[in-house]
Order: structure tokens, then C-alpha cells, then sequence
């Protein structure tokens, strides 16, 4: 059986080579089924993201923080390996290369012997160090339009997920049907809304004699012009089509 850390990064290539496609669907709602409807596995790929992000965290608790992370990591690969290897089968078939870039993680999770002690070691400092790192915040104003596709969609989805953490179950199921749709239908949907929602902003521009008012609108508009092609983009304009 691959590694956790392997069949995390495995999932994540394919999410970014299946975009846009015709498969992307099919791929969420099989990565839905078998993972994220796991909770024991949806804890694990959540250990493993949060142990691979710049958190600035204290020193003082990084120890602690991480020392638990991989014990219950281990709990958790333990007591799933027949799911575990069913997960690595499925994405196995899906991505045939093996890259792995929760190696340090992995290192401290599956690594039980005294001989490994100085590696294991030194892969926890590499997390730690890691933690403690402040985040770079990336100014998508001055940058999005330089990345590449795959780091636009990751930013996008990160985004979503920030989202997701604090909606309600009717907003999360909406969330949801936006996620497995593919680009092409994305396009689409977004070109009627656009064309829906600058109609009735314009339409609001007319009424009003709020010269404020006017220019936000305007300013609106504009930005709906100028949005880009994707799943957050798509799920702000739905939001806004229901404001209105």
C-alpha cells in the first residue's frame, strides 16, 4: 500500500490534471464516496494538510501540536488499512506516477524503528519550522494573472473550502453541486449570470439618484466583466443573483 502522504499528493495531481474535463465530476464524486465521507480518512487528510501549512505558530506549543498530530495519525492509518488500501488502489488507476510531497510527514508517521530515530527526528524539525513560519499571503491583485492553471485552481478551491467551514447545510449542498461541475459548464452558467446580474444592476442605476450608490454599482459591474473563469467565482455571482 502507497503511503498516506503519497495517495494525498496523488489526488491532489489528479484534481488539477481532471479540471475542466469531462471526468472532473465523476473523479469529486468517487474522492466524496471514499474520502471525504470517511471521517476517520477526512480526519487524516485534514492532519496531514494542516501539518504542511505556514501557521505561525508558538513555539511553545509546535511540540505538543505535532507530537499529537502524527499519534493520531498512526491511530487512524491503524485502524483503516483496509480502506486505505481500496483509496490507493482507486487513485492508483487514476495516476499512474509516484511523487509524495508529505515525505516528512510520512517519515514521522509510518517510521517505528530505533534505527530511523535520527530521520524521523529530523523530518519533524522540517514540520516544525514549517508551522512556526509566518504566511505568506499571496496579493492575488498583483500576481493571479501570472499562475499557472494548476495555482489558480488550487487558490480558488482553498478558497471555496474557507467558505465551506462556516456555511450552513443548505449553503454546503449548494457549494457542493458547484464543485463537481466542469469548466465548460462553469463558462456557461457564469455567461447567463453575468448577462442576469449586470441587467439588474443596470437597472438599479437608473432608479437611483445616489451618486455613491452609482459608482459602487458601476464598480460592481466592472468586476463581474472581468471575473475570471472558475468554481468561487461562479458561487459569488449565484450569491449575488439571489441578492438582487
Amino acid at each position: 500500500m502507497n503511503t498516506f502522504g503519497s495517495i494525498k499528493t496523488k489526488i491532489e495531481n489528479a484534481s488539477v490534471s481532471l479540471y475542466g474535463t469531462t471526468e472532473f465530476k465523476s473523479f469529486l464524486n468517487q474522492f466524496r464516496n471514499i474520502v471525504l465521507e470517511n471521517k476517520d480518512v477526512s480526519e487524516l487528510y485534514f492532519i496531514y494538510d494542516e501539518l504542511s501549512k505556514e501557521k505561525g505558530m508558538k513555539n511553545d506549543i509546535v511540540d505538543d501540536y505535532v507530537n499529537e498530530s502524527i499519534e493520531y495519525s498512526q491511530i487512524l492509518i491503524e485502524s483503516n488499512k483496509k480502506t486505505l488500501n481500496k483509496i490507493s488502489s482507486w487513485i492508483s488507476s487514476i495516476v499512474l506516477e509516484d511523487t509524495n510531497n508529505y515525505k516528512d510527514i510520512d517519515n514521522t508517521v509510518y517510521s517505528s524503528s530505533i534505527k530511523n530515530l535520527e530521520s524521523v527526528l529530523e523530518s519533524k524539525n522540517k514540520i516544525k519550522k514549517t508551522l512556526i513560519s509566518e504566511s505568506k499571503k499571496l496579493n492575488e491583485s498583483c500576481h493571479t494573472s501570472n499562475l499557472p492553471i494548476s495555482s489558480m485552481v488550487k487558490i480558488a478551491n482553498e478558497t471555496l473550502k474557507n467558505e465551506f467551514s462556516s456555511l450552513n447545510e443548505s449553503d454546503r449542498k449548494e457549494l457542493n453541486s458547484i464543485l463537481t461541475l466542469t469548466l465548460d459548464e462553469v463558462k456557461t452558467e457564469m455567461g447567463e449570470l453575468k448577462e442576469s446580474v449586470i441587467k439588474g444592476l443596470k437597472g438599479t442605476i437608473n432608479e437611483s439618484k445616489d451618486s455613491e450608490l452609482v459608482k459602487t454599482i458601476e464598480n460592481t459591474i466592472k468586476k463581474i466583466n472581468e471575473s475570471k473563469v472558475d468554481h468561487y467565482n461562479l458561487h459569488k455571482l449565484r450569491k449575488l443573483n439571489l441578492g438582487l
